[in-house]
C-alpha cells in the first residue's frame, strides 16, 4: 500500500501509487501564524496546542535552528516540520503531507513542499544536515523528486 495522504482522518486512508512533489515557488508561500496556515492546509495541520506543535518529530540543525536565507524575513532559528504529524518513525507508515519552516512552531510558517513522502523528505533533510533554508529547499528538490514508495525504515 502507498502512502496516505495528509487526510488522515478517514477510516480508509486514502493512497497513491506514486509521490507527486508541489514546490512552492522560489520564495515560500508564506503564512502569519499558525491558524492561517491550517485554514489553507487543513488536510495537514500543525497542532492547535503549542506543546504538542514542539513534541512533533521535526528537524532543527541540533537545536540551533536553521537560518532563513531565502526571505526576507530576518529570522535565524527555524524549525522544519513534517505535516501531519511529524516526521514518521522507523516502525510507522509513510504519509504524504506537507514540509513547512516555522519559529519553533509559531508564525510565521513557510511551505516549503506539499504533497511530499514525509519519510523521503526527513532522510533528505536528515542525511544533508543543512543549517540555512535554501539547503533544506535543495535536499527536498533533490531526493523527494526521485523517492519511491517509502518503505518502513527510517
Amino acid at each position: 500500500m502507498g502512502p496516505t495522504t495528509c487526510d488522515d482522518t478517514e477510516d480508509t486512508p486514502k493512497t497513491s501509487p506514486y509521490v507527486r512533489v508541489g514546490f512552492a515557488d522560489v520564495t515560500p508561500e508564506r503564512f502569519e501564524s499558525v491558524e492561517d496556515y491550517n485554514t489553507a492546509y487543513p488536510d495537514c495541520r500543525f497542532p492547535d496546542e503549542p506543546h504538542a506543535r514542539s513534541g512533533l518529530r521535526g528537524y532543527r540543525a541540533a537545536m540551533r535552528g536553521v537560518t532563513d536565507d531565502l526571505t526576507d524575513s530576518g529570522m535565524d532559528s527555524l524549525t522544519i516540520d513534517f505535516l501531519p504529524g511529524g516526521a514518521p518513525l522507523p516502525h510507522e507508515a509513510d504519509k504524504v503531507g506537507t514540509v513547512v519552516a516555522s519559529r519553533w512552531g509559531e508564525g510565521p510558517v513557510l511551505v516549503l513542499a506539499s504533497e511530499v513522502s514525509l519519510r523521503a523528505a526527513w532522510r533528505s533533510i536528515r542525511d544533508g544536515w543543512p543549517t540555512e533554508l535554501s539547503h533544506v529547499r535543495a535536499a527536498l528538490d533533490g531526493d523527494a523528486r526521485s523517492a519511491s514508495l517509502p518503505t518502513r525504515d527510517g
